[in-house]
């Protein structure tokens, strides 16, 4: 299992017969909490402005708890959980079409709470979706924080991909993943990690070990589902359509700085207007590593 916790947290930094799928968007035993196919959904906070929390892979909702403490005061927050990041399994993540599933099912939340236009805020593969987000439901989207994600993940493996030369490496990740957690689970067995399949997703020792464990609790069918279908989204060009303003708070330290900005750049080069904001001092998981720097761009966005 250790070696699927380090591929999905590598897939991070950027990603069986299926049982019957839940009921949609069934209030739970929790007052503020809303359940979908997709995802589940709590909001926090009474008053003010909204700010939607969409959580990347294999990571729960769980990674924005200082962000509702820091903001639920005089803010609404909505913080999405990916059923099946959290553990969970069974769920219709683990099927075709779980990116157009978690997108439609927050635009029908965000209309059964009747909370308005939000600002959308995602971290990693959670970038993506809001991303995919404002471009399907740009009524409900005043502004959109990304946060270290790009448009298309296959440029993390080569810069000059396509969803033609990705999908071999998007086929093989998923199988693996699938593989793995079939063997482990007929073996009985789960993974330890102190750590180390989290290096590179943050700065900090013991944001590390959570970040792992958080991996390490993900349902790998799941996982390896969103892993595929986030590998073939390509939005480079789609972007250029949204209409909210785009701010990209991504990762940039040490030796790959340069390297960092350059790509940004270039991914998101059709959006007119995007505000790119490096973040130095930090690894992937900004929104941890460097809680100052995105708590002062959220609380901007939150002011307009």
């Amino acid at each position: 299992m250790k070696s699927l916790t380090i591929l999905a947290a590598a897939l991070a930094a950027t990603a069986l017969p299926l049982p019957a799928l839940a009921a949609p968007a069934q209030p739970t035993t929790e007052a503020q909490t809303l359940t979908h196919d997709h995802i589940r959904t709590t909001l926090h906070g009474t008053s003010g402005p909204v700010a939607v929390l969409i959580p990347g892979m294999s990571t729960p909702g769980a990674v924005w708890d200082d962000t509702v403490e820091a903001f639920a005061g005089d803010h609404r927050l909505l913080v999405v959980t990916v059923r099946g990041f959290d553990g969970e399994r069974g769920t219709a993540n683990e099927a075709e079409g779980a990116i157009p599933g978690i997108v439609a099912d927050l635009a029908a939340d965000l209309e059964q709470r009747d909370l308005g236009p939000a600002t959308i805020v995602g971290h990693s593969l959670g970038g993506l979706l809001a991303l995919k987000f404002g471009l399907d439901h740009p009524e409900l989207a005043t502004n959109l924080l990304i946060v270290d994600a790009l448009p298309f993940f296959g440029t993390v493996f080569d810069p000059n991909a396509t969803l033609e030369s990705a999908e071999p490496q998007a086929i093989r990740m998923r199988d693996m993943m699938i593989a793995g957690a079939e063997m482990m689970r007929a073996m009985g067995e789960k993974g330890t990690d102190s750590g180390q399949g989290a290096m590179g997703m943050s700065v900090d020792e013991a944001t590390r070990v959570k970040i792992a464990n958080w991996s390490i609790d993900a349902e790998p069918l799941a996982v390896a589902q969103l892993v595929y279908e986030d590998t073939m989204m390509d939005l480079r060009q789609d972007i250029a359509a949204l209409e909210m303003p785009v701010t990209v708070l991504h990762f940039a330290t040490g030796e790959h700085a340069d390297m960092a900005k350059a790509r940004y750049a270039t991914d998101y080069a059709a959006l007119d207007g995007v505000r790119m904001v490096p973040a130095d001092n930090s690894a992937h998981f900004v929104q941890l590593d460097r809680p100052d720097l995105f708590r002062a761009e959220l609380a901007a966005l939150l002011k307009r």
